[in-house]
């Protein structure tokens, strides 16, 4: 399977954003050419990047209101889960 690579259009011109994005891609990267023995550590670094990236994106639509109906802080729970099941 190809890897996700960043790219300019991944970027949402939100610099805070695309740091934190950018340091997801990079932390996929690691994962995926990770051996066996440093495998989990690499994957739990990656649940801890984000889970606090989707925490502080849902602290943000809180605060600002983006929608009462909003789904994207389900689909940050339904990720985060099938990323711990992994």
């Amino acid at each position: 399977m190809p890897h996700l690579e960043w790219s300019d259009a991944l970027a949402l011109d939100l610099p805070v954003m695309d740091d934190t994005h950018r340091e997801f891609v990079e932390l996929l990267a690691t994962v995926e050419a990770a051996d066996d023995a440093s495998l989990v550590a690499h994957w739990a670094a990656l649940i801890a990047h984000t889970d606090e990236h989707f925490g502080r994106e849902d602290q943000w639509m809180q605060t600002t209101g983006f929608s009462s109906s909003n789904c994207h802080s389900m689909q940050h729970k339904v990720v985060l889960q099938v990323m711990r099941e992994g």
